[in-house]
């Protein structure tokens, strides 16, 4: 089976609709991680540019391990409803995932392992990209130790193979940055964090300016049971499972307890987190009837 085609199997059971630039990405094939793909992308004639390859803690996931994090953590029924697809994560295994926006769309969430909440911090995956590359080119210092001397040409292989799949404006912008001298700038790390001089293609000033072209969506943040709290248990069909029987007698006072067990043996937990699941899940349910 092609990889895209499994990906589309999972877009059909989340209901999450799969964006045009990460299916093109997937269907190229260089988001598996290739013999050589660490040196290959110096030859462009081959055309194996693994996407993102110079951004900062990234790493693409397939098919596979994307429905193991959707059957062992990620589904909706362990977390109050919502349904996930992950695509990649972080060294440390935080997972990234597209989720259905209140309009329909497609955003993108980072989803911390040991958080209790998160939030979808991108609009669309073009935003994610976009914004994504904006923040590698503001701080080149991770390229440094692998690849002291050839930043430059590593962020425009990666911008140009990325960005042929991308409409004329955006690809447009991003292949703007790569024509830029890499040179010292301040970066701020955080909100009101420090700053750090670092090689880069854009001051901070530039990144505040060019990222405030992607605003963030609106939606409330929402809880997330962590990954330490669920024990494994079979795979499921995510769609099917936002009508589980234990979401539907949470929502009766009078057969609460029984929504606790059958939540307990649905996901073989403790009482102590199968009571927590569920009392989130009836304020959660709670706030979205008053909105």
């Amino acid at each position: 089976m092609h990889l895209i085609s499994e990906f589309e199997d999972l877009s059909t059971e989340t209901g999450i609709a799969l964006p045009p630039l990460l299916r093109s990405l997937i269907f190229s094939g260089n988001t598996n991680y290739f013999p050589g793909w660490y040196s290959l992308w110096r030859d462009r004639s081959l055309d194996r540019v693994v996407p993102f390859l110079s951004w900062y803690d990234y790493e693409w996931i397939d098919a596979a391990t994307s429905r193991n994090e959707i059957a062992t953590w990620l589904n909706p029924a362990a977390q109050h409803g919502k349904a996930f697809l992950p695509f990649a994560q972080s060294g440390a295994g935080d997972i990234y995932c597209l989720m259905t926006l209140e309009d329909g769309q497609t955003g993108v969430a980072l989803i911390w392992q040991y958080n209790e909440s998160s939030q979808i911090d991108y609009r669309s995956f073009n935003d994610f990209v976009c914004i994504r590359y904006l923040e590698t080119f503001a701080d080149l210092s991770h390229l440094s130790d692998d690849f002291p001397d050839e930043i430059s040409e590593i962020i425009s292989a990666d911008v140009y193979s990325v960005s042929r799949f991308m409409d004329e404006q955006k690809s447009g912008f991003l292949r703007g940055f790569c024509q830029r001298r890499i040179s010292p700038h301040e970066v701020r790390y955080g909100k009101n964090g420090h700053t750090q001089t670092v090689p880069a293609l854009i001051s901070q000033s530039e990144l505040d300016f060019h990222t405030a072209q992607f605003p963030a969506p609106s939606p409330k943040p929402f809880p997330v049971v962590p990954r330490w709290e669920l024990s494994q248990f079979a795979p499921i069909n995510t769609k099917t499972a936002v009508g589980s029987d234990w979401r539907s007698k949470a929502l009766d006072p009078n057969t609460k307890l029984q929504a606790i067990r059958a939540y307990q043996q649905t996901f073989q937990c403790t009482l102590i987190v199968a009571k927590k699941a569920v009392d989130e899940f009836i304020i959660d349910a709670g706030n979205q009837a008053s909105d």
